[in-house]
């Protein structure tokens, strides 16, 4: 389906864009597992584990599309997740994953059925530099409203990062960052910095592009933040009641950009929803046997603003359509290994 400017054009898959997709499912069956392609590939491990994934669904109620008489219904699954392969190794190994596919049920003009993003990346450790430890992340990605169709839904990806603890609590983080499909100045490598703090209390990192927060502030009620510039943004507010149940209610922004099919690579399309949510979580680490653990949430909430844009960054976007608050399940299951 094409959306808002038709070109009339059918593009053919390449022979290297076949090899990219039989890669990627040659890699997928991993991805049961999963791990990030962003500079959270490389981020300190928490757990003992070799995996860490998580799978987010969703699914809409049909809603209105603003200023006109047609109606949507989205569904979406957004997985990212990452491995570390030989952690005592000296290049410490690591591979990531994301695979975001949104599915629109809808007749309006300016939304397509489908939109995809799915990268690959890896990441290890360089040695040390100036008193810190040095590591490079490179991946590939492909993004678009048609799957391995047109050449321009690639887009490469490359982070190097230089850390140095300061203390036993607080490490200095330095990074040069490009996501050829970021949302801010994707053709540039961007410098990033970072300084974080761990303890059992307060744990939190401040800087560009990404900031932190996880608070501890009863006995078993917790509050998680985070932040990705230039406009993604999760809250959340847990409280635990035993037996590994708990309650949680939370806010995110979400904002991610798309390669189109037989359209320029300056010209994409662009989606961006507020939620709010409460919800229900469970926790068993013994369920699913020794070393594997049953982690999922389900929730209820409202999509308060939803709107999609066509343009090359969020400097510079065209609103070309928006639905009414509509109300959504959503599902959130986490894994280790």
């Amino acid at each position: 389906m094409q959306i808002l400017k038709p070109s009339g054009r059918s593009v053919a898959a390449s022979p290297w864009l076949a090899l990219f997709a039989l890669a990627a499912t040659v890699v997928w069956p991993a991805a049961d597992c999963s791990a990030q392609t962003t500079s959270e590939l490389l981020d300190p491990w928490t757990t003992k584990g070799f995996g860490e994934t998580v799978d987010r669904f969703s699914y809409q109620a049909q809603a209105a599309v603003d200023g006109s008489s047609a109606t949507t219904q989205i569904f979406a699954w957004d997985s990212v997740g990452r491995f570390q392969l030989a952690p005592d190794s000296v290049l410490k190994p690591h591979l990531g994953y994301r695979y975001l596919t949104l599915n629109f049920d809808s007749n309006a003009a300016t939304l397509p059925d489908t939109l995809d993003e799915l990268s690959l990346a890896a990441g290890v450790s360089l040695g040390s530099l100036g008193g810190g430890k040095l590591s490079a992340i490179a991946g590939i990605g492909y993004s678009g409203d048609n799957l391995f169709a047109d050449a321009d839904g690639l887009f490469g990806i490359g982070h190097l990062l230089w850390e140095r603890p300061l203390n036993k609590t607080d490490t200095l983080v330095l990074s040069l960052d490009y996501d050829r499909s970021g949302t801010l100045l994707p053709d540039v490598p961007l410098p990033g910095f970072a300084y974080r703090h761990t303890d059992d209390i307060l744990s939190w990192m401040v800087g560009f592009p990404r900031s932190e927060l996880l608070v501890n502030l009863t006995t078993g009620l917790s509050l998680s933040a985070s932040y990705a510039a230039p406009m993604t943004a999760d809250v959340t507010l847990e409280q635990q009641l035993g037996d590994g149940l708990s309650v949680f209610g939370g806010y995110s922004n979400f904002f991610n950009g798309f390669f189109l099919d037989g359209e320029s690579r300056e010209d994409r399309f662009f989606l961006q929803m507020q939620r709010v949510e409460v919800g229900l979580r469970y926790i068993n680490g013994d369920m699913l046997g020794k070393g594997l653990y049953l982690d999922a949430g389900l929730s209820v909430g409202y999509v308060l603003d939803q709107s999609w844009s066509r343009g090359f960054d969020v400097r510079d976007l065209e609103n070309i359509g928006s639905t009414e608050a509509t109300p959504f399940v959503g599902l959130v299951i986490r894994g280790r290994f």
